[in-house]
């Protein structure tokens, strides 16, 4: 309760608590809870653990689960104060899409959700449309895009950037997507910021493009390129 109202506030808390009596009234009270932000938004962000349709290979992945919205909220508060109207916010392994919905809380230039598993792509873009029918929600963004793509092959943007992982990759796999972005921004110097939450820091430690700005538990900003001179 506490975590709710200093998220959401009274009357937005109030109206979680509303909708999670009409799921218990409809479904009952054995029945799996669902996450705050689903019962707010009308969506569904966890039901799915994994997906069998896949663009790359399957063994460079791990199983999705979804960031809790307080904890994504705290890891976009150690940022740095900047302005994030140029930034592109990119989800690598974006599940069903829920950092995608909390990042358009903010006010970013585009944000794109990258996923290898069709079947957890079609359930993002059927969020996202949830989440923009839905009168109250808190959107800032509005370009948010689910694309079906193998992070290792997909285009980097060339502008100002936040990589989010939510340990979407086992450790070959985010080598790569580390050597990628070190890459991209010697290539083009810009300003772009990492948000990693996971046991794997250390991959990221030992890439000295990356100049580590916070650490909090398992979660991890870093900074590259331009941001990090």
């Amino acid at each position: 309760m506490r975590r709710s109202l200093g998220y959401r506030g009274p009357w937005r808390t109030l109206r979680v608590g509303a909708a999670l009596g009409a799921y218990r009234l409809r479904y009952g009270w054995n029945a799996p809870r669902p996450h705050a932000f689903d019962l707010e938004y009308g969506t569904d962000t966890a039901s799915l653990a994994g997906a069998s349709t896949l663009k790359g290979d399957a063994v460079n992945g791990n199983g999705h689960e979804p960031i809790d919205t307080v904890d994504f909220r705290r890891l976009m508060g150690d940022l740095p104060a900047m302005d994030l109207r140029s930034f592109t916010f990119v989800d690598f392994g974006a599940g069903q899409g829920r950092a995608v919905l909390l990042a358009a809380e903010y006010p970013l230039a585009r944000i794109v959700g990258v996923e290898h598993g069709l079947e957890l792509v079609r359930s993002a873009e059927a969020n996202v449309a949830r989440y923009l029918s839905r009168p109250g929600r808190r959107q800032r963004c509005r370009e948010l895009s689910i694309e079906w793509a193998d992070a290792a092959t997909w285009e980097l943007p060339q502008g100002p950037a936040l990589f989010y992982f939510c340990e979407p990759f086992r450790a070959p796999m985010l080598q790569r997507m580390i050597g990628r972005i070190a890459a991209s921004v010697e290539a083009a110097p810009r300003p772009v910021y990492v948000l990693y939450v996971g046991a794997q820091g250390a991959l990221w430690d030992a890439q000295p493009a990356f100049h580590l700005l916070r650490s909090r538990y398992e979660s991890r900003v870093y900074a590259a390129g331009t941001a990090a001179s």
